[in-house]
């Protein structure tokens, strides 16, 4: 007979992330009360993920796809650079550890979260997704006709500026629409990351792509209600992101062929590169290249709009020098 008059979470109660809980309780034998609360806190956080994607509110229908693609979120979520990979480790680690206190076994599970979160490519040796600018406004249009509105304007932000996933959201866009029309720059300093913050200037060209992202921006931030930024009155960005609107378009980017919104900041910096240099970015070709001094000086401008302390890290967007 089960410990809870109820059939469902394997008998721990009618609450998924409760049951959770009271799982995780029965497997450290009512003690390793810190291991028990961090691994609950992480499961609730699986548990939100799975009402919301899949409608789950059983432990006992999650699969292993669903577990898989669970971490498969969260990948997405560490490459564009709105969550640590051992955070993402650890997220892993306790969907993990809870499923097994479920169910008594190993059957469902990550085998290894380390090695499937790994750490972001410190040398990009394929050119990025969203180099073309015509299937970036086809994918912008997709968005639209679902109704992702912000997403669309999100995509063309990232594109044209480089800036990350948060960095676009957060953004205070009038002072970004003033920058550009007084500048013909803007200084991105919300949502940064990092040890920069916003007390370090991080001035970013604006072209006539970018001009026209803001207006776009601006447009749908005031139809939905927003304030400064992209988030609604009483939204956080972990529920825009993990549970809302960026969560379902990312099954449209993968559509059109982008695998996130960071390849599209990867897409910018290449032709960043080429603006800069006059010569193609490394990962897109294998012929002539700029002289050492000259790539080095680009590399390290393109280190700065991108929101980075070191040179080598642009080696991640652009490639290696030949």
């Amino acid at each position: 007979m089960s410990k809870f008059t109820t059939k469902r979470n394997f008998g721990y109660g009618k609450q998924m992330d409760w049951a959770g809980h009271q799982a995780l309780l029965d497997i450290y034998g009512r003690g390793h009360f810190g291991s028990v609360a961090s691994h609950t806190q992480r499961w609730r956080r699986f548990c939100r993920w799975a009402l919301a994607t899949r409608g789950i509110r059983d432990a006992c229908d999650i699969e292993q796809s669903v577990l898989e693609a669970y971490a498969s979120d969260l990948v997405s979520q560490v490459q564009e650079e709105v969550m640590a990979v051992s955070y993402a480790q650890n997220l892993i680690v306790s969907a993990n550890i809870t499923l097994e206190a479920f169910r008594q076994d190993k059957t469902i599970r990550i085998d290894s979260p380390a090695s499937l979160v790994g750490r972001r490519q410190t040398v990009r040796t394929t050119p990025p997704d969203g180099l073309d600018w015509t299937v970036v406004d086809m994918l912008v249009a997709g968005l639209r006709a679902k109704n992702l509105l912000r997403a669309a304007v999100i995509v063309l932000l990232c594109r044209s500026f480089g800036v990350r996933l948060r960095e676009a959201i957060l953004a205070n866009l009038a002072d970004w629409q003033r920058q550009a029309r007084e500048r013909g720059q803007i200084d991105v300093r919300e949502g940064t990351k990092g040890g920069r913050g916003r007390e370090v200037e991080r001035w970013v060209p604006v072209s006539e792509r970018g001009s026209a992202a803001l207006m776009d921006a601006v447009r749908v931030r005031n139809q939905l209600g927003c304030g400064q930024n992209l988030l609604k009155p009483d939204e956080t960005f972990e529920a825009l992101v993990n549970d809302g609107e960026i969560h379902r378009a990312r099954k449209v980017l993968h559509e059109f062929g982008i695998k996130g919104y960071h390849d599209l900041r990867a897409a910018r910096a290449c032709e960043r590169y080429e603006e800069m240099s006059g010569f193609p970015a490394p990962v897109k070709q294998a012929g002539p290249s700029p002289d050492r001094e000259v790539d080095y000086q680009v590399r390290l401008n393109l280190a700065r709009e991108l929101g980075h302390d070191r040179v080598d890290v642009v080696s991640a967007y652009v490639g290696a020098r030949p």
